[in-house]
C-alpha cells in the first residue's frame, strides 16, 4: 500500500515540472542556508539601510551598487527561512480569478532589482516628504507586497533611522494572499524594529481588500513583462476607490506601448555588445532606429482608473485599450515581430526604462502575423496585412494581458 502511494505521489510530481523545478530550487536555497551564519537583526537592518542609501546617493560603482542588493536579498532569505514555512506554503503557485499568484520563493528576488527598488525608493521618499508638509498621518497600504514587502520596507527604514519619519506620522498596512508571505512579513518586521509603524498584516486578496479608512499612498507592483499574467489593473482598480482626496498610487503612471522589432537584433545582437554597465543596459542606437513604434495601448494612473472602458464578455470582462496603426512609410514588416512593452514612473519623474528591470523588458507576441502566413498557425493567431489597424483589448481574468484583434472586427459585447 504504502508503495502504491508513494509511486502515485512521484507520478504526480513527474507530471508537473514547473512545480518539480520549485520544489528542487527551494530545497537548494534551504542547503544554502545552512552553510550561512544565522540571521542577526544588526545586519539585517544595515543590509536594508544600505540599499535604501544608494538609491538616494546615486553612487556610480555599478559593481558595489548589484553587491549590495544581494547581500540585501541573502540577509532576507535568513529571516525567511527563520520563518519556518512549510513546503506548499513555499512553492504553491496559481491562477485566480484576477490573476498568476506568484510563489512567495518566485517573489523573494524582486529584492535584487536594482533599478526597479532604486526607482520606488526614491519616489516613496520623496513622496513621503511632499505629503509630511501637509498631512498630520500618512496612511500607506502595500498590496500583494510578497513575503520582504521589497518596495517599501528599505526605504522606511531609512527614514525612521534618519528621524525624517515616526510612527506617529506614518501607518503601514501590507496585503499578500499568501499564507507563507504573512509569517515572512511578520518576522521581518519584528527583526527591522518596524512594529510600530504597523496597523495590520493582512492575509487577504489583494484585488478585494477593503481597508477601514483612506490610504494616502498605495504602493502595487504586480505584473510582468508586457504588463501581463498577474493582477495589478484589478489590484489598481480595488485601491483607486480607497485613496483619500489627494492620494497618490506608486507606480503614478505605467505606459504600455507597441513596436515591430527584429528579434534577431532586439533580443541576440545588440547584446553582443560588451557593456560597461551590465546592470545599466544601453540600447543600441541603430536596433532602436530599425524599430517600428506603433504607439500608446494604454496609460495607467489614477485617472485613467477611473474612466476604464469596461466590457463585459458573457463571464469575463476587457478593458478597451488603444487603436494603433503601422505607418504607411513602412516597407516590409513581414520579418517583424509585434512587441508590448511598458516604462514606469514612480514619482516625481523616476521612470525605470525598457530593459532596465525584468518587468520592463518587451514581450514578444508570437501568435499576431502580419504579412506572412505562418507553417504552423497557432490556436490564438491573428492574422494582419500592414494595411489593417490593431485594437487592442486588455483581459481582465485569470490570464490578464492584452488581447489584440483586427480593428474592423466586431466586438459582441455581453457574448457568450
Amino acid at each position: 500500500m504504502l508503495h502504491h502511494q508513494l509511486s502515485k505521489s512521484a507520478a504526480c510530481i513527474s507530471e508537473e515540472p514547473v512545480v518539480t523545478g520549485l520544489l528542487n530550487q527551494a530545497l537548494r536555497d534551504q542547503i544554502s542556508l545552512l552553510k550561512q551564519q544565522p540571521a542577526t537583526a544588526l545586519t539585517l537592518q544595515q543590509s536594508f539601510l544600505a540599499i535604501a542609501d544608494q538609491a538616494l546617493t546615486e553612487r556610480d560603482d555599478a559593481v558595489l551598487i548589484e553587491k549590495l542588493f544581494v547581500d540585501a536579498y541573502e540577509e532576507a532569505m535568513k529571516v525567511l527561512r527563520q520563518a519556518q514555512l512549510h513546503e506548499v506554503e513555499m512553492t504553491k503557485q496559481y491562477i485566480n480569478q484576477h490573476g498568476l499568484v506568484m510563489s512567495v520563493l518566485n517573489c523573494t528576488t524582486t529584492i535584487k532589482d536594482v533599478h526597479r527598488n532604486t526607482r520606488f525608493y526614491k519616489g516613496i521618499f520623496e513622496l513621503i516628504n511632499d505629503l509630511q508638509q501637509r498631512d498630520s498621518q500618512i496612511n500607506i497600504v502595500y498590496p500583494a507586497c510578497g513575503p520582504f514587502a521589497p518596495l517599501l520596507l528599505p526605504i522606511l527604514l531609512y527614514m525612521d533611522q534618519q528621524k525624517i519619519i515616526s510612527p506617529q506620522k506614518v501607518r503601514i498596512s501590507l496585503v499578500d494572499i499568501q499564507p507563507g508571505a504573512i509569517k515572512s512579513l511578520k518576522v521581518l518586521v519584528n527583526e527591522l524594529q518596524l512594529n510600530d509603524y504597523i496597523d495590520g498584516i493582512y492575509e487577504a486578496d489583494a484585488a478585494l481588500f477593503k481597508g477601514n479608512k483612506a490610504f494616502d499612498i498605495f504602493i502595487a507592483e504586480a505584473f510582468q513583462h508586457g504588463f501581463s499574467k498577474e493582477a495589478h489593473l484589478s489590484i489598481c482598480r480595488n485601491f483607486a476607490s480607497q485613496l483619500s482626496h489627494h492620494g497618490v498610487m506608486l507606480p503614478c503612471k505605467i505606459m504600455v506601448n507597441a513596436a515591430l522589432v527584429n528579434c534577431q537584433r532586439e533580443y541576440v545582437e545588440q547584446w553582443l555588445q560588451p557593456q560597461s554597465d551590465a546592470a545599466n543596459p544601453i540600447l543600441n542606437q541603430d536596433t532602436l532606429n530599425e524599430r517600428i513604434e506603433l504607439g500608446n495601448i494604454l496609460t495607467l494612473d489614477r485617472y485613467s482608473l477611473l474612466t476604464l472602458d469596461i466590457i463585459a464578455l458573457g463571464e469575463q470582462q476587457v478593458v478597451r485599450c488603444n487603436t494603433v496603426s503601422i505607418p504607411q512609410t513602412a516597407t516590409d514588416v513581414s520579418e517583424l515581430t509585434l512587441v508590448l512593452y511598458a516604462e514606469v514612473m514612480t514619482y516625481n519623474g523616476h521612470w525605470l526604462q525598457q530593459y532596465q528591470s525584468g518587468i520592463t523588458h518587451p514581450l514578444p507576441m508570437f501568435s499576431v502575423c502580419i504579412d506572412f502566413v505562418p507553417k504552423a498557425p497557432a490556436v490564438d493567431g491573428l492574422l494582419l496585412t500592414k494595411k489593417d489597424k490593431i485594437d487592442f483589448y486588455y483581459k481582465l481574468t485569470g490570464l490578464t494581458g492584452f488581447l489584440p484583434t483586427k480593428a474592423d472586427e466586431e466586438v459582441h459585447y455581453g457574448a457568450n
